[in-house]
This record gives structure tokens, sequence and C-alpha cells, in this order.
């Protein structure tokens, strides 16, 4: 295996300009001009994207439509393919043929021998090399020196040696895997800085103490030096430093050092050293300052630094460090350090990552000047300053607008911009990762009863409460924050719970705390609930030939248990049917035992297998549902529908579709709910009111059969236009704007090319129904099955959790499909029709309905004679006859087959609004009355207003028309 380093491939692709304009080649249209702003995603209506050339020569693209992060070549891959940093630099390495150097995992030399006598078991031996190499050095930080090591301790190790009862390893350090030991005498830490697995790059050796602060005896031992110095130089006594009268005296006393910075690790401290600084740092990320440190801390410097790691991690013990001691100074290293990634390809985050991406040896000035800035910019969480008023005797306080900013801004408060409010912004509080909106006053409250609760002196809480500077107009000088609420990506989805979020991929689902991870959700967004992760409720699997197989795993889930018979579309063969020579106790025992069985004995393998793709593609559709990522290969409009064959124009319902989907609004909560029964619901102008980038998904309820779906064309495949009620109009781009989900008692009238790519049909059986006109043996709703308990509102808590659980493994299961799954609309419905109709009329009903009108002069073929047409039924079931050669069909049996037919081509048999009184289509011909037929395409789909009617002198008249 080999690695690339990503100068090599910078080299070789033009500073990585090759790989942008690869993944985004409308990139290549902006090159040369001076604005180079381009379109990411083609749907986008204005571009959102800029390209830029850094003055090392690395492009970088900021995508402002996305998360606002500048990436270089190597970063757009590592997204867009979603890999590791090291996996891209792999991948590009092989794509541009870039030669990569040999990736060796280093290992240093391990050798065992028996226990000397002199060896006592878990005793640790060290052999000391005489000083500490170039090599090692250079490893610990380019500034870094032999004496650095020595203010720590720190050595260079030639071998060390763990005895055990019977026999003693020795580990010895080879050119390429250095071994460092901070060695204290009765304890010691070893450092293996190249060790592959990160769990044994340190341990420990001898009596190693509960708690030890590395650097705490150096910043001592310095306070000492300065205090003997200055006592040396002015000779003053001990008693003279409490004396306040002469002021140049006191001040020339303060012999404190000017600071001491807190790090979290050795290398960020000893790397701080090199730059004439005093750091302090703790074993391990459990161990913190305590008040006798932090005291004797401050007798010994001016100002205390706390120098966070940029990660979540490291901005979190910050903050509590602020919390615990006001007066701390936290430093934040810039933002753009993030851009970057270390060598193991994580970005970086700490002290010495900022050394290694940001000095350079030739201008050490630069470096040393700009940190100086970042020390002088650091602010306490103590949002006030203290001052002695002589005058008064008493304590005076200032209100300082930067400490109180940043304070409020590092407790989570900040102004969000939004377009659909009169000021342009919002005021929000982030806590972990759930974000709230807020008030001016509610941040004001929050200020006082932070000094409440920490028992602040009266005066300091008067002196906050008279100030102005809480007030709304001082308030919206807050920072404007940026958060990415995108909850997914191409090939993950988070699931937001009040304690804790799931996060879930093709592969696994895993759990995080709240805040652990840098997603950000809305409060109303939130599922109140104590998600508890449970064993795969289902499993799917794909044979060899592409047939898809389900295993119900969980037996008691509720919501499951509902798919699954909303998916039994051979429901009456299997409970009705196959007991008519039964008995009612016999039919009673089968439900019993199968009342939740996708595969009942009773039906065949056929008809199995059908049902389980029903069941399989309402998996995919909930997991397409709850996936918020937007990929425009995928830009579908979930339609559920009754998987009932009944007339056109005829309504069911009762199936359960709006239960099943529409009640996704448990986990999705931004629900945005249309009347679909509305006939001019289309003819709205502010349809969309309402609607913003964090709605969730659009619910079209009950649509009614004459929906006019083209009008959701772009709004589906594009950017959604709003056009609010009282305000401006705005665009949602497709990539923020909600999927749909549309409901509906009855087929699409519209199945042309159009539309089929972008729906996604869902199918549900009429296992659940009413029998409003004796169709049915019985009614049957949700509730007949569980006890009388209605879905959702008569959940246990462990039924919420089973539901819960199954809709993230829906999730899971639509990440790992690459295609579409749609239900099994054709494959027994065609076979039953087919065989309504028969071999022979199908091959005569094909060659009859291709006839068209034919021009004698030019012998050019015109329109279908008898599609979108009147012709008599007559003279067609004599043609049938005739050509077929079958005498004994009935008429009755000819127009079934002709209603079968046109099903089966997506045709529309005699239109209603062509019907008579009576229900049939009648027009005159040879002076008499005659029943007629008409079948209207896909094609024509004009209603045909002509109530009255034409007499024709014979049939061919019909057809000359």
């Amino acid at each position: 295996m080999s690695y690339v380093k990503d100068t090599d491939i910078f080299n070789a692709t033009n500073g990585g300009l090759e790989i942008i304009t690869a993944y985004y080649p409308n990139a290549l249209k902006v090159i040369t001009k001076t604005t180079r702003q381009f379109k990411i995603r083609d749907s986008e209506k204005t571009a959102s994207a800029s390209l830029k050339q850094l003055q090392n020569g690395v492009w970088v693209v900021t995508d402002f439509g996305g998360d606002q992060v500048p990436r270089n070549g190597i970063m757009i891959c590592q997204k867009e393919e979603n890999i590791s940093y090291g996996e891209a630099c792999a991948l590009l390495g092989a794509r541009y043929n870039i030669k990569g150097a040999e990736l060796q995992v280093y290992k240093p030399i391990i050798e065992k021998r028996a226990l000397a006598a002199d060896e006592t078991p878990k005793s640790y031996h060290f052999v000391y090399n005489e000083t500490i190499s170039d090599k090692e050095l250079a490893l610990l930080g380019p500034r870094v020196n032999e004496k650095h090591c020595d203010d720590f301790k720190l050595r260079s190790c030639k071998s060390f040696a763990y005895c055990k009862e019977n026999e003693t390893i020795v580990t010895t350090a080879t050119e390429d895997y250095p071994i460092l030991v901070f060695d204290f005498g009765n304890w010691q830490k070893i450092y293996q800085p190249n060790s592959f697995d990160k769990q044994y790059r340190f341990r420990y050796a001898g009596d190693k103490p509960k708690k030890h602060a590395f650097g705490m005896d150096l910043i001592e031992k310095e306070y000492h030096r300065l205090k003997q110095k200055y006592e040396d130089e002015y000779d003053w006594s001990i008693e003279d430093e409490t004396d306040e009268a002469d002021n140049s005296k006191s001040k020339k006393k303060d012999y404190k050092l000017d600071a001491v910075f807190i790090v979290s690790g050795g290398s960020d401290g000893i790397n701080l050293r090199s730059f004439d600084k005093f750091p302090i740092w703790f074993n391990s990320e459990s161990e913190h300052l305590d008040w006798k440190e932090y005291k004797d801390l401050k007798a010994w410097a001016k100002d205390i630094y706390y120098v966070a790691d940029l990660d979540n991690t490291g901005i979190k013990q910050a903050i509590a460090m602020g919390l615990k001691f006001l007066d701390i100074k936290l430093l934040f290293l810039p933002e753009k350090l993030k851009q970057f990634n270390d060598k193991r390809g994580n970005p970086c985050k700490d002290f010495k990552d900022y050394v290694d991406k940001f000095y350079n040896s030739d201008k050490a000035n630069i470096f040393t000047s700009g940190f100086d800035k970042i020390i002088a910019n650091s602010l306490p969480l103590q949002f006030w300053t203290e001052s002695w008023n002589k005058t008064s005797k008493k304590t005076a306080y200032n209100l300082s607008n930067t400490r109180l900013y940043q304070f409020l801004n590092l407790m989570g408060f900040g102004r969000y911009e939004t377009p659909d409010t009169k000021e342009g912004f919002i005021y929000i509080k982030k806590e972990g990762s759930i974000v709230k909106k807020m008030t001016p006053n509610d941040i004001e409250n929050y200020v006082h009863s932070f000094l409440e609760e920490r028992q602040m002196h009266p005066d300091l809480r008067d002196y906050i409460y008279n100030s102005p500077k809480l007030n709304e107009r001082s308030l919206s000088k807050l920072p404007n924050v940026k958060i990415d609420f995108n909850s997914a990506d191409k090939h993950s989805q988070f699931l937001f719970f009040n304690k804790k979020i799931l996060k879930i991929t093709a592969t696994e689902i895993t759990e995080h705390k709240q805040g652990e991870i840098d997603k950000f959700v809305w409060e109303d967004k939130i599922i109140d609930f104590p998600i508890k992760k449970e064993d795969p409720h289902f499993n799917i699997s794909t044979d060899a030939d592409g047939n898809m197989d389900i295993e119900v795993l969980k037996k008691d889930n509720p919501y499951l248990n509902f798919m699954i018979n909303a998916s039994r579309v051979h429901w009456r063969k299997e409970l009705e049917e196959s007991f008519e020579k039964s008995t009612q106790k016999e039919a009673d025992a089968y439900f019993a035992a199968n009342q939740f069985n996708i595969a009942g004995d009773n039906l065949s393998e056929d008809e199995i297998y059908e049902q389980k793709l029903h069941l399989i593609n309402k998996i995919y559709c909930i997991g397409y549902l709850l996936h918020c990522y937007k990929d425009e290969s995928k830009p579908w409009c979930v339609f559920a529908m009754d998987n009932k064959i009944s007339e056109t124009g005829e309504s069911h319902g009762g199936s359960g579709k709006s239960v099943g989907l529409g009640s996704l609004d448990n986990i999705r909560k931004r629900r945005f709910y249309i009347k679909g029964r509305d006939a001019n619901v289309t003819k709205n102008d502010f349809i969309y009111h309402g609607v913003t980038e964090d709605t969730d998904f659009i619910l079209i309820d009950d649509a009614n059969q004459y929906l006019d779906f083209a009008f959701f064309y772009s709004e589906i495949t594009g950017s959604l236009k709003v056009n609010p009620k009282n305000g401006q109009p705005y665009e949602i781009s497709f990539n923020d704007s909600p999927k749909f989900l549309i409901t509906s008692n009855f087929t699409i009238r519209d199945d042309g090319p159009s539309t089929a790519r972008r729906l996604l049909f869902c199918s549900f059986s009429d296992y659940y129904h009413e029998n409003n006109n004796d169709e049915y043996k019985e009614s049957r709703n949700i509730a007949s099955d569980f006890g009388g308990r209605n879905l959702f509102s008569g959940f246990t808590e462990a039924e919420w959790n089973a539901y819960y659980n199954f809709c993230a493994q829906c999730v899971q299961f639509f990440l790992s499909q690459p295609h579409k799954i749609s239900p099994p609309m054709d494959n027994v419905t065609k076979r039953s029709l087919r065989a309504e109709m028969g071999e022979a009329f199908e091959g005569w009903a094909d060659a009859f309905f291709a006839n068209r009108e034919t021009n004698p002069g030019t012998l050019e073929e015109g329109a279908f004679k008898y599609l979108d047409n009147y012709f008599s039924k007559e003279f067609a079931f004599e043609d049938f006859t005739k050509e077929t050669k079958l005498g004994k069909w009935s008429v009755n049996k000819f127009k079934k087959a002709i209603k079968a037919y046109c099903q089966l081509n997506g045709y529309i048999f005699n239109p209603k609004d062509l019907h008579n009184d009576n229900g049939r289509i009648i027009q005159k011909i040879d002076g008499k009355a005659k029943e007629v037929l008409f079948i209207r395409t896909i094609e024509q789909q004009e209603v045909i207003v002509d109530t009255d009617v034409k007499e024709y002198t014979n049939e061919n008249e019909i057809f000359e028309e």
C-alpha cells in the first residue's frame, strides 16, 4: 500500500484546479473571470459557489449555498466521495497517476528474554541516549531544542524493558520509531509518537500519581527566580511589598510571570515552550485545574490562558474551564486551521497543528507577532471589569461590550439570519445540538440569572440591571452565527432525540450524546423520547438473480405489523376464499396464527413474493422520506395509493395511507399540509405560504382524481418558489426544499415519462376497508388489529421505541439501495388482466387498435381509428370473432376483455363524462340508437363536452370524422 503527499497532488493538478473542475464542470467557465462564481448544482437559479486561488497556488471552492467552508481539490474529493482525507489522497494519486511512497507501519524491535536475577516482576528499566537527536526534536516541533525537553524531563530512550513473571520484554527504538520518556524518577510516561495504534502511543511505568500537572514546577521555579531577581536588584524586604504608598515601587515589585498557558497535551506544551511561553498540561482529559492549582498560578502569574482545541470536545472543555474560573482568558486559534488536515487525515485543531501549518523559520517574526495578537485578543468569560474607587472606597464595575458579546456567544447566543422576518434575523441559543429561538428579554434574563446563581455581589447585579447594554438595540450587535442545519448527506442521516443522536449509514446505526457531534437541529424538531437502540426488526436480502426477500425479525412492533397487513394484497384469498368450505372456527384459528404474517401458508410462492415486495417498497419509501438529503438523481414525490383495481373514478380509501406515511411527522416535525381534496388547490397563489428551508416535507393529503400533478413538476425536481401572503416572494433551492408526499384514493391520471420519473409509488392493500356497498364480509380498521387501540396515540413507551428504531432501520435500508424500489404494481395485476383477456384477444386488440386513418391520395397515416374516437361495440365484436374464430365468446365477456386491455395499457374505457343517465354511450347509426365504445388514451385527456346525440347514417361515418 502507498500514500501520496497532498503537495504532490496539488503540483500535478494545477493547484487542485483539475480536481475541482472534474467534480464541478461549471467552474471551468469562470477561471478567467474577475468574479469566479459558478453553480455547483444545476437546479440553482443563481450561482452559490466561489472559486479562488490562494497565495500558495492552491485553488479552493466555497459553497455559500452549503456550509460555506473553503475546500481545496482534495477536500472536495473527500466530501463528494465520502471518504477520509488520506483515502482521497490515495484515490487522486491513482486517478492522476501520481507516484506515492510506500506506506510503512513503523514498529520497534521487540525481544523476549528470561527474567534476570536482579529484576522483579511488574517493573520497568530504561536505557537512555545521551542526547535527543535532531530528528526527534524535529518530530516534536520546528523550534523545539533539548533545553525545552529538559524543562519537562523529557529524554530520548534507547530501549525499555518490562519484567513479567517469567520473562522480560525489551522494546528498542529504531531510526523510524523513536521512543521518548518523561522521567520523574519514581514514575515515567512513555511516548511513542509513531505507534500505529493510538492506544499504545502513551503508557506509564512506576508509581504514577493520581494527578500530575506538567510544567507546574517550571512555572514555580521561574516565579521564584523573578522574585529573587527583583529582591536582589532593589534590595526590598518582603514587608515593603505590601506598601501602597509609592505606586511606582509597587509596579516595579510586580515580579509575576506575564502569563501561563493551559494546553491539552504535551506536544502543544513543548511547542509553546519553544516560543518562550510557560505551559501547563495534565496526564489525561479527565484531569482538570483545581482550585489549589488555580490559586498557585494566580500567585505566580498575572494572567492565565486556556488554549482551546478547535474540535467540539476542546471548545466544550474551554467553556467549562472559563465558567469555573471566570478570569481565565480563553485563547481560540484561528478557524482557518480547521481547513487543514494532519498527517492522519484528521482536521487540525491544536497549537502543535497551528505551528506545523503556519510557522515558517524564515518568517518567524510574522508568526510570533500573529500569535501575540491572538493572546492580546483573548478574553475571559467574566464580562465585566472591576477597579477600586478610592473616593467611594468601593469596587467600581464596567460592563464590557466585547466581553459581553463573547460571553453570550460562547453560551450559545447569537443572531441567525432568516429571510422570513422583518428584521432579517432572529435571536437563537445553541444548547448542545439543539437550537432554540430566543427574545432579547430571554437573553437579558439569562445574564441576570447567571449572576444570581453564582451569588455575585449585589452591587454588581444592580449595576448590570441598570445597564443599557442589555437592551434590544445593544443585543442586535451580537455576532451573526452560521448554523448548518443539514442533518443528512448522500450517505448518512442524523435523527435527533432529546438526549441522544442516531447517526444512520448504509452499514450501521450509531448512538451519540447531545452536543457530541457538530450537527444542529431546531428545538421543535427534537424527538422528545429516550431512544434505546434495538436489534434489527427485519432483514432484507437479494439473491443472485436480483430477487429480494424479507424476513420479519421483530413480531411485536405495531407499526411494522400494520405495514405488513397494508401489504397483504392477497388477503381475501388467504383469509376468505381459502375457507369457503371450512368452518368458521378453522378460519378464526388461521387468522389468529397469521394475523401479521406476510407469508401465510394459504398463499402461493408468487403471491407471497408479491406481498413481500410491497412491504419492502414501503420500507424503502419510509427511508426515502426520512432521509433529508435531496439527491438530484432521486427527485421523487412519494405517491401513496390503493392497490385495489377499480373502475375509473371509483374511490375506496381507508387503507391506511395517511396513517402509515403522513404520520412520519412524529419524526419529521415540520410537516406542511395541503388539502388534496380541494379541486382548486393548484390555483392558490399562496399555496406554499409558510414553507421555509426548515420545512421537512409537504403532504398533499387525499388528492382528488383530477389533481394537476404537472403543477408540482418544477418544485419536485427544482427549486421551490414561495409567495407569502404578507411578504416578499423568495426561492428555496432544490437542496434545501422539502420532499413531497401525496396520498390519494385514485390512481394518477398521467403516467407519462415526465410523471413517472418524478414519482415513487407506494401501494396499500385493501386489508383495512369500509364495507359500504356490501363488497366485503365486514369492515376492518387499524384499531381492529390492536385491541381497539389506535396507532401512535395508544402506544406504550416500548412500542414508541420500536417505532423509532424501525424507522431508523428503514433509512438504513434506503441508504443501502442504489436503485429505486417500486411496488409490484404490474406483476400479478398484469397477469390477472391478461388472464381475463386471453392471448387471442390481446393479439387481436393490439392489431385492431393499431389501425390508423390513411389518406387515399398520399397514403400517409393519420390518427388512430379506434382510439380517442367512437366505435361500434357490435362492429368490433364481429371483427374479433371473425379474426380469432372464437365463437363461444359473449358480448359481455368481450366488453370485460376490452376493459382489461384498457387497464393493462393505461387507457380510460368509456369515460364517464360521455355516459348517459344509464351509464352507457349511445350514438345513432342508420337512424337507430346504438351503444358505442370510446377509449381515451393518456395523450387525449381533454374532456369532451357534448350532451347532444349526433345521428350517423352508417358506421363508416363514425370513423371518417
